[in-house]
């Protein structure tokens, strides 16, 4: 039995690769010393928010990912990188609507992150939305 949670980091894995970054999971105090490679999309394990469904169970998930690109946020060209990541954020957020196993996902919000979450020097954005999938055997 494949858990949604495993499906919906797939997805995500397989749509930030596709974008060009190199994808990290884990809790948000390893991010630091995890990342080592820019452009990088860390997601933070995905939290079962909720079970719902009588007969067909629906889990909801609670998303939360880190966007990361070369460059210190206090630079003149971080609005154009935070445009980009912005953009990326939402393309994650459309591959995630577009699996099948995924029944909704909403509450899409990014925000930029005014320091960098590394010793590198990156700007990064936060993007949080839910996605509720189907639980499939």
């Amino acid at each position: 039995m494949v858990m949604e949670r495993e499906s919906l980091t797939a997805v995500l894995r397989r749509a930030a690769e596709d974008l060009g970054y190199v994808f990290y999971i884990g809790s948000e105090s390893l991010l630091a010393a995890k990342v080592t490679v820019l452009p990088a999309v860390w997601l933070t394990v995905p939290v079962l928010k909720r079970v719902s469904g009588r007969r067909e169970r629906r889990d909801t998930y609670a998303v939360r990912l880190r966007l990361m690109m070369a460059g210190v946020p206090d630079d003149a060209g971080s609005r154009e990188v935070w445009r980009i990541l912005e953009d990326d954020a939402a393309a994650l957020y459309g591959a995630v609507r577009a699996c099948e196993r995924v029944r909704s996902v909403r509450g899409l919000k990014v925000s930029p992150e005014t320091k960098p979450l590394t010793p590198r020097g990156e700007t990064a954005v936060a993007a949080e939305f839910e996605a509720e999938m189907f639980y499939c055997d």
